[in-house]
């Protein structure tokens, strides 16, 4: 029973064993190149290994954690050492052959010595393709917009307080390409969609008029298909009228002093005065103050409230 004991101990190790990953994880702190699976790669320094998850940090300082069950393999990357190294190999078997040229005495065979092997041929193709299957050529890979990066963008639909109402949707493209770390991560014209989040009339006493929206998509350009975005509230707010309204009050109570001047001398004239004046405030009262419309086309610029991360086409 001991033994039977011992040698499934020993079978359940093995078993564990082939479980683990078949690539061998750099040490902490090292600059690694993650492949995933789906072909995305990420790049940075190895900030943390964890049982389920390695956590890698770009240049940025955006930290990326990718589960280990997507990872296909881990590679710390090159130094430039390392490629000196591997130059000074390949010149060293480039001098090999003219050494052994310059030395070789011809050689002549006796009747009781054996033939000679014929030299082996070296298959050149075999390196090569081991060469291409340990570094794939991925053809994407991530990129993160940090909170704060500014969208420059086009309006596409119309928007203002006397036509708009709120969960209206709008649109709008992007004007310039958006890039990070010299990767172009959004191009031009990629289209973002968001609704009206207030509308209010200008009233009739007072309370200006005001539009309010924010975008929560972004409809990729090709098969990037939609992703979900966070960005600020948008809002405009139209100018007061106080002042127009001053000069329709006095302008009436000017008017009607003249006409009281005119049929009944000084007291018509402050009669005349009293009655323009009230007359200018009631056109002020039933008078809505000035809307607020942003046309189609109108340039705006909008902050993300949250990191945003891509996949990337190389190119």
């Amino acid at each position: 029973m001991k033994k039977l004991g011992f040698v499934l101990a020993i079978a359940i190790s093995a078993a564990a064993c082939s479980r683990d990953d078949a690539f061998e994880m750099p040490a902490g702190g090292s600059e690694v190149t993650v492949q995933k699976k789906d072909g995305v790669t990420v790049e940075g320094r190895l900030v943390e290994v964890q049982a389920n998850q390695v956590i890698v940090e770009n240049r940025a300082g955006v930290k990326t954690a990718v589960p280990r069950a997507q990872i296909a393999d881990v590679r710390k990357m090159t130094t430039p050492a390392a490629t000196g190294d591997a130059a000074t190999a390949k010149a060293a078997m480039a001098e090999a052959p003219e050494a052994t040229a310059g030395n070789k005495e011809a050689a002549v065979p006796t009747p009781g010595d054996p033939a000679p092997a014929a030299p082996a041929r070296a298959d050149k193709s075999a390196p090569a393709a081991a060469e291409r299957a340990a570094d794939p050529e991925p053809a994407f890979r991530e990129v993160t917009l940090p909170e704060g990066t500014v969208l420059p963008l086009t309006l596409r639909t119309s928007v203002g307080s006397a036509t708009s109402n709120v969960e209206d949707q709008v649109r709008a493209t992007l004007r310039s390409a958006v890039s990070i770390n010299g990767v172009e991560a959004l191009p031009e014209g990629t289209a973002v969609v968001g609704h009206v989040t207030d509308a209010q009339r200008s009233a009739k006493v007072k309370g200006r008029a005001t539009v309010a929206f924010r975008f929560t998509r972004l409809d990729l350009p090709g098969e990037g298909g939609m992703t979900n975005i966070r960005t600020g509230t948008e809002t405009r707010t139209a100018e007061g009228t106080k002042k127009q309204d001053a000069a329709k009050i006095g302008g009436g109570a000017v008017g009607g002093a003249i006409i009281g001047g005119i049929l009944g001398g000084g007291d018509g004239a402050a009669k005349g005065a009293a009655i323009g004046g009230a007359g200018g405030t009631g056109v002020v009262l039933a008078t809505r103050g000035r809307e607020i419309a942003l046309a189609a086309g109108t340039p705006l610029s909008v902050k993300l409230t949250q990191p945003l991360t891509l996949r990337v086409r190389l190119r």
